[in-house]
C-alpha cells in the first residue's frame, strides 16, 4: 500500500479579540490514506501569519519536503509521518497555546519549530512538561539543556555563528574597530553579550553598539551612529532576512562601504534579497554559512548531498527563489530529519529517551548541513566545524553553494 502524509492546521485560536486567518492547506505526497492511528503523529509550529510570515512560508515548505524523504525512507518507527502545522501568528502566547493544543488535540509525539528565540522559549516550557523531543531554530544561549531537556536547535547561537566573522575580519580584514549592529530578539540580546566578552578576550571593544526593532523601516540613524563612532567593520546580528535586506539598503543610501559580516541569516535570504536591492547592495559583505552548504573553486559541481537536496527543492517548490533559494529552506528541511533519526535510534518517542540518544549519538546523524553534535551539555546541534565565512552570499553557484572566504588559506 503506498503511504499519505497530510500537513494541516486548524483555524487559529487567539485569546484576545482577533479574528484567526485561515489554516494552511493540507498536503497529499502519496496514495492511500493514512488513519491518525497508524501514523506517526508530528506537529511543527511555526509564525504563519504576524511579523515573521515571511519565515512561515520556508519553514513550511521545508518540512514538507522533509516528511516525504522521511516517508521515503520508511517512517518514523515502522510508521507513516501525519504532519499537522500550527500557527504563532508571531505572538508568544499564542505560540504556546498553539503547541498546547497541537499536544492535547492533535496528540503529536514530537515538534518541530518555531523560528525565534522568544517564542520558542516559553513553548520549551510547554514541550519539557509533556516530555516531547522538539527541535527548534531558537539561537538563544538561554536555552540550555536545565531549561529545555527535550529540545534541540539546528541553529548555532549568535556567539557563535559571529565568532567566525570576527577572527575573519581581524585576521583577514585588518578591523580595529568593531560595531555591533543587532535585532531586539532574545538570540540577538544574548549573542550580543558574547561577542563583547569574545572581543574583550581579543584586547578589543566595540566601538559601538545598536539595535533595531524587527522589521525597522529605517536604519539610517543606527548606521550613522556606527559611522561617527569610526567603524571599519559592522558585526550584524538578525533573525528576518527582511531585516538584513533593509540595513543594506540604508547601507547603501547613506553611501558608507563598511564592510558587514552577518550571520547566517544574511547568507540563507541573500538570493531572494539581492533581486529586490541588487548587487551593489552587497558590496563587502561577508556571513556565515554551514559548511555543507559552501564551496571551493575545485569542488565537483552538484556532488553534495546539500547540492542534490537544492535540485529536488527547485523541482518541487514553487518560486523557491522569492523564498531565498534552497539556503533558506535548510534549517527547517534538516529538524524534521534529524528528530526522526533519534526517534528511530532510540525506539521510542519519548522525549527524555529521544534527548538521550542525541546526546550520545548525533555524530552518527548525517544532515546535509555538515557535522552535528550534542552533549547533556550543548543542545545547539551544528558543530563548531560546521561553521564557515563566505563572501559573496548572493553569488549562489549553479548547484546552489557558495563561495567559502578561506579557499586557499
Amino acid at each position: 500500500m503506498r503511504r499519505i502524509v497530510r500537513m494541516q492546521t486548524t483555524e487559529a485560536r487567539s485569546r484576545r479579540a482577533i479574528v484567526g486567518l485561515a489554516s494552511v492547506a493540507a498536503l497529499a505526497l502519496s496514495g492511500a490514506s493514512a488513519l491518525a492511528q497508524d501514523a506517526f503523529r508530528m506537529g511543527g509550529v511555526m509564525s504563519m501569519t504576524g511579523g515573521g510570515a515571511s519565515i512561515g512560508r520556508s519553514a513550511s515548505e521545508a518540512w514538507k519536503l522533509a516528511v516525504e524523504a522521511i516517508n521515503a525512507n520508511g517512517g518514523v518507527l515502522g510508521k507513516p509521518v501525519r504532519f499537522t502545522l500550527g500557527d504563532t501568528m508571531t505572538d508568544p502566547t499564542h505560540g504556546v497555546s498553539e503547541t498546547r493544543r497541537l499536544i492535547e488535540s492533535e496528540k503529536i509525539q514530537a515538534l518541530v519549530g518555531p523560528a525565534t528565540s522568544q517564542e520558542t522559549i516559553p513553548i520549551v516550557a510547554v514541550t519539557k512538561d509533556a516530555k516531547v523531543g522538539q527541535i527548534s531554530t531558537a539561537a538563544a544561549s538561554t536555552l540550555t539543556p536545565e531549561v529545555g531537556p527535550t529540545h534541540f536547535s539546528t541553529s548555532v547561537t549568535a556567539a557563535n555563528q559571529m565568532i567566525p566573522n570576527i577572527d575573519f575580519a581581524i585576521g583577514k580584514l585588518g578591523a580595529k574597530k568593531i560595531a555591533i549592529l543587532s535585532d531586539n530578539g532574545g538570540m540577538s540580546k544574548a549573542g550580543v553579550v558574547d561577542l563583547i566578552k569574545y572581543l574583550e578576550s581579543k584586547n578589543m571593544k566595540p566601538v559601538a553598539i545598536q539595535e533595531f526593532a524587527f522589521r525597522a523601516e529605517d536604519m539610517t540613524p543606527q548606521l550613522f551612529s556606527m559611522r561617527s563612532a569610526g567603524a571599519d567593520a559592522i558585526l550584524f546580528i538578525s533573525s528576518l532576512g527582511d531585516d538584513a535586506r533593509k540595513m543594506l539598503e540604508n547601507r547603501l543610501d547613506i553611501g558608507w562601504n563598511v564592510p558587514v559580516l552577518g550571520n547566517q541569516t544574511m547568507t540563507n535570504y541573500a538570493v531572494g534579497n539581492v533581486a529586490v536591492i541588487g548587487a551593489e547592495a552587497f558590496k563587502d559583505v561577508y556571513s556565515t554559512q554551514f559548511v555543507g552548504m559552501t564551496y571551493c573553486p575545485s569542488d565537483a559541481l552538484g556532488a553534495s548531498p546539500f547540492a542534490k537536496f537544492v535540485a529536488t527543492a527547485r523541482a518541487k517548490v514553487p518560486d523557491i527563489d522569492k523564498l531565498g533559494g534552497a539556503a533558506a529552506l535548510t534549517p527547517y528541511y534538516i529538524q524534521p530529519i534529524i528528530l526522526a533519526a533519534a526517534i528511530n535510534g532510540a525506539g521510542t518517542a519519548d522525549g527524555a529517551a529521544v534527548a538521550k540518544w542525541l546526546e550520545t549519538n548525533a555524530s552518527k546523524v548525517e544532515p546535509i548541513i555538515g557535522p552535528i553534535a550534542a552533549s547533556a551539555t550543548n543542545h545547539f546541534l551544528p558543530a563548531p566545524a560546521a561553521i564557515k565565512v563566505v563572501k559573496n552570499p548572493y553569488k549562489v553557484r549553479e548547484d546552489g553553494l557558495v563561495e567559502r572566504a578561506d579557499c586557499g588559506s
